[in-house]
């Protein structure tokens, strides 16, 4: 007799779209740290960043899965979200708190790895900085799952400090310094990511659900979410022209030729907006990850820093790149 409820084939399908692979490259910001600081050329530092960027991938995925346990009722109220793995019944509640606590075990067990390979006696927190930063990831994305996300301009806070997070756990883990100035630009360029996407899930949903939907939401206003998103992108690009021309920037890179990335970076937020206003399900990743130009826009920003990041002191590339 038919039982009504989805065969093992079903339940993993429903497992894996839970863990929202779409959503791993977020995690790009864990490798980002090997571009800046020009190692980008060098295996060894490939081979632990690639380690920890899929530690984040299975821990955010165990985080994801705990989140939709604990919004499972709320998600009912949504469009799109109630068709979700947990909410609708495919994926059971017990089967993803146990795939859960499976990720986060192996995802620290990757993070140890890489602790390990890059214990260094001389670096900061011995070089295992990189477990202290991803303990700091989950910690603060569990108080934002069970607690925090209910608390307005606090739950986009969170939401930008776990990419800073990523970005610091990233840079830990082949023992580089990052520039405080990247750290601010970063919070505050995901800041202007997760206002975006409040305002997406505001505009697309009826008033009477929006509240019912992320209690969060009640403490945000279409017009004050467009100020804040201009306030937000405003900070991120001066954060990251500041950092461009900061002494510690051209000190290092021997030039200061970042400057040409800046219109890149300013395209790319515009582009972003303009995708988020229009995205679907109130989820503007899945948006972004289907737009040709934006990526296009990517692999130009991620070759140009590559080239002056590593060859920009040369004297024939400043003969071109001088003014």
């Amino acid at each position: 007799m038919h039982s009504g409820l989805p065969a093992d084939g079903g339940r993993f399908a429903a497992l894996i779209e839970a863990m929202r692979p779409q959503h791993w490259i977020k995690n790009a910001f864990v490798v980002a740290p090997i571009l800046f600081s020009g190692h980008f050329t060098e295996l060894s530092y490939w081979a632990l960043s690639v380690q920890a960027v899929v530690a984040f991938c299975l821990l955010s995925s165990a985080i994801y899965l705990l989140n939709d346990v604990c919004d499972r009722r709320r998600d009912l109220a949504h469009p799109v979200k109630c068709h979700r793995a947990i909410p609708s019944g495919r994926l059971g509640v017990s089967r993803a708190i146990l795939a859960a606590i499976v990720l986060a075990v192996v995802g620290f067990g990757l993070v140890v790895a890489v602790g390990v390979a890059g214990y260094d006696r001389t670096q900061p927190l011995y070089g295992v900085g990189v477990g202290v930063w991803t303990g700091l990831y989950v910690v603060l994305n569990l108080l934002y799952s069970f607690w925090l996300k209910n608390r307005s301009i606090v739950d986009v806070l969170i939401v930008a400090m776990g990419f800073v997070l990523r970005a610091m756990a990233g840079a830990a883990a082949i023992n580089v310094p990052i520039s405080p100035w990247l750290v601010v630009c970063t919070l505050t360029l995901c800041l202007f990511i997760a206002l975006a996407k409040r305002r997406s899930e505001i505009i697309e949903l009826p008033d009477e659900h929006v509240g019912i939907v992320r209690p969060a939401n009640l403490g945000y206003t279409k017009d004050l979410l467009q100020h804040m998103l201009t306030v937000s992108s405003a900070l991120a690009i001066l954060t990251y022209s500041l950092y461009c021309l900061a002494p510690r920037t051209v000190r290092n890179l021997g030039s200061g030729h970042m400057i040409w990335t800046i219109p890149l970076v300013i395209y790319g937020m515009f582009r972003y907006y303009r995708i988020s206003s229009r995205a679907v399900g109130g989820d503007p990743v899945m948006a972004l990850i289907t737009d040709k130009i934006m990526w296009i826009v990517l692999v130009i920003y991620a070759v140009l820093s590559g080239i002056i990041i590593k060859f920009g002191s040369l004297q024939e590339v400043r003969a071109i790149l001088d003014v």
